[in-house]
């Protein structure tokens, strides 16, 4: 009736309520044996019946705890603590503590009651939790115990109620935090301990209590009031930083900022700056990725003009200047700027050549996606498959490192003549590279050698031969068995990048002096419209950058800051660069894009154009 057999949500229901006056009836070791038999009966239950069998039991255990007018019934501390009894018997397997199914059974309950009851009402409830989980770290501390399951068990119990209706059932947060920080004291000691560490005969339980004791901490931060998180969370949150491992930080902080914590800049973004800069030596490959995912999520969120001392008035993060120490090439120590490291980055050469080969084949195999920043065991099971399939793990690196520092450096207040100088530079080296390697491509593709040829009539090429053009742009090429993009294909996700660096240095333009801007920014911007542009005018991407670079040189030339403007040469060089006559030549380069399937890329090139000098209309006749 409660679900073991196939029945209605309202039966399961109905016999809860009729059963749970009997069960109120029960004293001392008969409450304890029903209790048992409960579990047994409901482990026993086949798996397809399980979650109907267990909502049912998590009820008829409520109905025996509630009372009328949202009250918990007098009875409700001593059923509740016979299920714990039972519960502190089993072994926890699993990765998680919901895969055990009576702690789920525990968990629901405490949930069921929670919701029903209020504020006051609900210190039964957090009195046996507090009273079990005291002596089971206790136990632990002192040595007197080998079995931790009971203390993990608590803290998920604990994490979970603490987040019931937003934490409105705590009435105090500083008691939840004491013991929140007990839990982190304990898995200090287990780390330490040598002793204590082999006591513990759960190396499973051991793991969960880590999860659980950061889940835990990360709903009391997310539901305290500001004097709690100012007396006690921050006490925790150092403890946290200093002690637990990197990995473990990072990933509490993500979701943290998933979750909308409000105190995220001002508490929590100073810690993750000292770990960015004590760490980066050994970990930057990590904790770049971190930050990218942080900004490129839109996790991190700031008012602009608000100032702080981690925040800039543009919103852009603000590392210290000198931030650790290196060893230098003479044997000195010398200061780290991370954000010359990460322009530093950036501008290291890279065999693009190599990274082209390698997107050509389509992956066969279904993509893994990024399962955060762990430590431990999947550190061996990533070096096994870089080590299986390095190729394809290398350069999906180098992709993902170079989009990666842009879109940091984008975020990362920085030096403007450092990062204008450092985008130039690589700007130079992606038009080098496509350069080249279009060339190349073209030996073997007739589509490719009609658009070299025919730069400045690039509709008239995209009409030659199908099955040139097919092979080019790589829809779909048998060959071996697999397969594989076409040559332009295999550019795309470099010339990709190069949009992406134009579009930060054009960016960059709005707020550094002009006349530092306007030469860099217009060599760019001339190099790619001579030398890349023809072939990859569909890159979307390619197309924004451009014009966007165009209406930040077209800003630079026309405004003054601090007194400096740019050179009347430049401003003719960029005069002539947008006049009629440009127009003329790349309006055919273009208007194939004013057809496109592309929303974006119509209304970028739309926009492109529109910053040119435009012809005279003509008069009528």
């Amino acid at each position: 009736m409660l679900g073991g057999e196939r029945q209605k949500a309202n039966v399961r229901r109905f016999t809860a309520e009729s059963m749970a006056f009997l069960i109120r009836k029960l004293r001392g070791n008969a409450l304890q044996q029903f209790v048992e038999h409960v579990v047994h009966t409901m482990l026993e239950c086949a798996p397809t019946r399980l979650p109907d069998f267990q909502n049912g039991l998590a009820l008829l255990f409520f109905e025996c705890m509630r009372n009328v007018e949202t009250q918990l019934h007098s009875r409700a501390s001593a059923i509740y603590t016979a299920l714990l009894r039972e519960l502190y018997k089993e072994e926890l397997d699993g990765e998680r503590l919901e895969d055990n199914a009576v702690y789920v059974l525990a968990a629901s309950v405490t949930k069921l009651c929670l919701h029903y009851t209020r504020r006051e009402s609900a210190q039964q409830l957090w009195e046996v939790l507090f009273v079990d989980y005291d002596a089971q770290a206790r136990a632990v501390a002192d040595k007197t115990t080998q079995r931790i399951q009971p203390l993990v068990i608590l803290l998920g119990l604990l994490a979970s109620a603490t987040i019931v209706r937003k934490g409105s059932r705590v009435s105090e947060y500083k008691p939840l935090f004491q013991r929140c920080q007990t839990a982190f004291t304990i898995a200090k000691m287990l780390a330490n301990d040598v002793e204590a560490s082999q006591m513990i005969d759960n190396d499973k339980a051991v793991a969960i209590m880590a999860h659980e004791r950061i889940k835990w901490l990360v709903g009391l931060l997310m539901q305290c009031n500001v004097q709690d998180m100012a007396s006690t969370g921050k006490l925790m949150l150092d403890m946290v930083v200093s002690n637990e491992p990197m990995s473990t930080v990072l990933s509490m902080a993500l979701t943290l900022a998933r979750l909308g914590w409000a105190q995220w800049n001002q508490i929590l973004l100073p810690y993750l700056i000292r770990i960015t800069v004590d760490q980066w030596a050994e970990n930057r490959d990590v904790l770049l990725l971190f930050w990218t995912e942080l900004f490129q999520n839109g996790l991190f969120k700031v008012q602009t003009g608000s100032i702080t001392l981690t925040v800039t008035s543009r919103g852009q993060v603000l590392f210290p200047t000198k931030t650790s120490e290196k060893s230098t090439g003479n044997g000195k120590a010398g200061p780290i700027n991370i954000p010359q490291e990460l322009v530093d980055w950036l501008v290291a050469p890279v065999d693009w050549k190599a990274v082209a080969d390698q997107q050509q084949t389509i992956p066969t195999t279904e993509r893994e996606e990024f399962g955060g920043f762990e430590d431990g065991a999947s550190d061996v099971d990533q070096d096994d498959r870089s080590t299986s399939e390095a190729p394809s793990h290398g350069v999906a690196s180098e992709l993902a490192i170079k989009s990666a520092l842009l879109c940091v450096l984008s975020h990362v207040s920085v030096d403007p003549s450092v990062l204008l100088d450092g985008l130039h530079t690589l700007i130079g080296q992606f038009v080098a590279a496509v350069t080249q390697l279009t060339a190349q491509m073209a030996e073997n593709s007739e589509y490719l050698q009609n658009v070299a040829s025919n730069s400045g009539e690039q509709g008239d090429a995209m009409q030659g031969d199908d099955d040139s053009a097919s092979m080019a742009l790589g829809l779909f090429t048998p060959k071996d068995g697999r397969l594989y993009w076409g040559a332009y294909h295999q550019l795309f996700p470099l010339v990709s990048l190069l949009g992406s660096a134009l579009k930060l240095e054009a960016s960059a333009a709005f707020h550094a002096p002009p006349r530092l801007v306007a030469e860099n920014l217009m060599d760019s911007w001339c190099l790619i419209l001579d030398r890349v542009l023809p072939a990859h005018s569909t890159n979307p991407l390619l197309v924004e950058s451009m014009f966007k670079a165009a209406d930040a040189l077209k800003f630079v030339t026309t405004t003054s800051r601090g007194g400096e403007a740019t050179s009347a040469a430049i401003k003719q060089k960029v005069a002539a660069a947008l006049s009629l006559q440009q127009l003329e030549h790349l309006v055919p380069m273009l208007e194939h894009n004013l057809t496109s399937t592309q929303p974006s890329l119509r209304l970028w090139t739309l926009q492109l154009l529109s910053l040119f000098e435009q012809p005279l209309m003509k008069p009528a006749d």
